[in-house]
């Protein structure tokens, strides 16, 4: 994965470093027969996590990176994978979007997009012009980072998991600050509150936090 938040070029070099060794290892069992399929995502904020206020970290620097990886890993043992930014963009939009989308989808199929998991059948400028069209932007809902009061489109939604938690765990985060494990102490998600207590005996839970009002 590529793209976390105050990710740095060492971060990268760390995944390269890594594949390497793995082949190495791999050549002292099985020879130059080894292969090592390096498979690097990049990270796109989803909602109903601590990182859904952060925007997608933009094209050129995701580049930026892809090109380290690919001067890195190549030669015989290694095999590397990467998503397209572009393709990525489309992804974040969709994910972090809102119903003022739906004509861009609507336009997006009218105009030829289907398929577009696969890399072979995505039609990328269907998008664009679909975007076009509709005088959407789409770094609007891609790359802009969100104000912790923000409403989501996505709030109508309960997972659970409290968003004053998600709010939370997203500061402790940039706070370099890690929860220990949730099996060992409660920290009033909102998961109990919301599906019942039945697990608190399972998890040694105490009594679930409220719901948020």
């Amino acid at each position: 994965m590529i793209g976390l938040p105050e990710e740095r070029m060492e971060d990268v070099q760390a995944i390269i470093d890594l594949a390497q060794t793995v082949r190495r290892i791999g050549r002292k069992v099985h020879g130059r027969k080894a292969q090592v399929n390096v498979s690097v995502n990049t990270f796109v904020p989803k909602p109903h996590t601590p990182l859904q206020w952060v925007g997608l970290e933009p094209g050129r620097s995701i580049r930026e990176k892809q090109a380290l990886l690919r001067r890195e890993l190549r030669g015989r043992g290694l095999k590397l994978d990467y998503n397209d930014p572009e393709t990525t963009l489309l992804e974040a939009v969709l994910s972090r979007g809102d119903r003022r989308l739906s004509p861009v989808v609507q336009q997006a199929w009218e105009v030829g997009a289907r398929f577009d998991a696969w890399d072979d059948q995505r039609d990328l400028g269907a998008w664009t012009r679909a975007f076009a069209k509709s005088g959407r932007d789409p770094d609007f809902y891609a790359y802009r980072e969100r104000s912790p009061d923000e409403l989501f489109p996505w709030d109508v939604v309960s997972v659970g998991v409290r968003k004053k938690f998600l709010l939370e765990e997203y500061r402790r985060s940039q706070r370099g600050e890690i929860r220990g494990d949730c099996r060992e102490q409660c920290y009033g998600c909102g998961v109990l509150a919301a599906f019942g207590g039945d697990w608190s005996d399972e998890w040694r839970c105490p009594q679930p936090a409220p719901r948020d009002t």
